[in-house]
């Protein structure tokens, strides 16, 4: 890894470990159930906070998720750090298991560079970096919540960074609905975006937390376990 990529991941890191204080403030956290094709494989655990105020504002999201998979365990840890306006800062992503993988997300200019280091080699790619555009990881359901924003109609830049690519994401359709979380009802929002021609359907509550997540095509869904 190149000396300006382990600065910022270092920044990125001293940023997440500043006490809780008037400066830091939770915007949600807690636990989803990880389900693929309906079955239960695992848990996401996750922080998402905002430090700082004004034009030094951030907010950093991360995660512990934990699978017990046909092939074997594994371990995610995704780190996404932005702005306070949720513009790409800083992204880092950790999986362990029979496929290790480490990979880093930098803004350069109009780039997005993309560091991946895996038993297969290292590799550097480049993509635009366009405003407005966002980041999703495959599998981690509490980065919607910096989708939520997003209005419908609207499209935007997506980023995939494990799966190396670059595409847009458009916001179908948004409409009130109940959804049960943890034994309850509850009123959400329904939001279905389309990434490449994929259905992401994403159920938010009045506080724009990510309640529940289905993604038919690929078989994954999360569930919050607690309301």
């Amino acid at each position: 890894m190149n000396p300006r990529l382990r600065t910022l991941l270092l920044l990125l890191l001293i940023a997440l470990a500043r006490p809780v204080g008037a400066q830091t403030v939770v915007l949600d956290e807690g636990t989803f159930r990880i389900l693929r094709g309906g079955v239960s494989v695992g848990t996401e655990t996750f922080t998402i906070r905002r430090t700082g105020q004004g034009v030094d504002a951030q907010v950093l999201a991360n995660a512990e998720i934990a699978l017990d998979l046909p092939e074997g365990a594994q371990s995610v840890r995704p780190l996404l750090q932005t702005t306070g306006e949720l513009s790409l800062m800083a992204y880092q992503l950790e999986v362990a298991g029979q496929t290790p993988l480490n990979m880093t997300v930098v803004p350069s200019g109009r780039r997005l560079l993309v560091s991946t280091r895996s038993p297969n080699g290292d590799q550097e790619q480049e993509f635009r970096a366009t405003p407005g555009g966002v980041l999703l990881e495959e599998g981690v359901a509490h980065q919607y919540w910096f989708l939520s924003q997003l209005t419908e109609g609207t499209a935007v830049n997506v980023l995939v960074p494990r799966a190396g690519a670059q595409d847009r994401i458009e916001v179908r359709s948004a409409q009130p609905e109940t959804v049960v979380v943890a034994g309850a009802q509850l009123p959400a929002r329904h939001v279905t975006f389309v990434i490449n021609g994929q259905v992401h359907e994403v159920w938010y509550d009045a506080e724009d937390r990510v309640l529940k997540v289905s993604v038919p095509d690929t078989g994954f869904g999360a569930e919050r376990t607690t309301r």
